[in-house]
């Protein structure tokens, strides 16, 4: 039986302006303690959702929960805010900007291969910060390989900056919204899964999601065993429909039902 889907109602004071490099940049709204976003290109909310009960069971220690919900009568998804008071989120977009000036993305762009663009990167943030960031996108490139998530850049990947103890650490991953096909412009649903998942073109240091997880050494392992428990309860649906499909076709790689939390 389908859970109910709580209807959070939010005046427009509440809403955040939001800019930025997302394919669809979703209507947002903060307040006490929790965010908000509305649906815009399809079926983000549940993407959310299904992509948190992924990173449940993985080797991924920090990540944000989605909450399945409509806001204001519309469908998206909530999630609790993951920085403490006396913290704030830095993306790489932002640090890049703040030493050097202009868009990372651009500055990754020109260089030949995917391995001198990783390197790049992750080189930049431990010279800046002293964090050694290259495991954790490891692991978010293979699940973004996995969930097929076409809109990871450098706006939505970063560190948490802890100004009262002076250091850094990896930021939690979200934002994973443009993923499992959701995009209903981008991939119909009159199309072929197999066909529209052949259309998916990746971020943020190559457009194959399976060559950018390759490089970064396929980071990310899932207990399958305890992940179709939670999904078995879940209602039939396209995002959970491509889920299954991937689930499937990483299996080999993925598997690893000795992870427990």
């Amino acid at each position: 039986m389908e859970k109910m889907i709580k209807d959070y109602n939010l005046s427009p004071e509440a809403m955040i302006m939001v800019s930025g490099s997302s394919i669809g940049t979703q209507k947002k709204y903060y307040a006490k303690g929790y965010w908000y976003k509305q649906n815009k290109i399809g079926y983000e909310g549940t993407a959310e959702y299904l992509a948190s009960k992924v990173l449940f069971c993985s080797n991924v220690q920090e990540f944000v929960v989605y909450e399945r919900c409509k806001i204001n009568g519309k469908d998206g998804c909530r999630s609790a805010n993951f920085l403490s008071e006396k913290e704030s989120f830095i993306s790489l977009q932002r640090l890049y900007d703040t030493y050097h000036g202009g868009q990372l993305s651009e500055r990754v762009r020109v260089l030949d291969s995917i391995k001198d663009r990783i390197d790049f990167v992750t080189d930049f943030v431990f010279h800046t910060t002293g964090l050694d960031i290259k495991e954790q996108i490891g692991k978010i490139a293979t699940f973004d390989m996995l969930i097929l998530n076409t809109d990871r850049h450098f706006n939505n990947i970063g560190i948490v900056a802890d100004a009262l103890h002076d250091r850094y650490k990896n930021a939690p991953v979200f934002d994973n919204g443009n993923a499992l096909l959701s995009n209903m412009g981008e991939f119909p649903l009159d199309i072929a899964m197999e066909d529209n998942i052949n259309k998916v073109v990746g971020q943020p240091f190559a457009a194959n999601l399976e060559r950018q997880a390759l490089e970064l050494g396929y980071g990310l392992k899932v207990n399958y065993a305890e992940l179709q428990k939670i999904l078995q309860k879940e209602p039939d649906s396209r995002a959970l429909e491509t889920l299954q499909f991937q689930l499937k076709k990483y299996e080999s790689l993925l598997k690893d039902d000795s992870l427990c939390r």
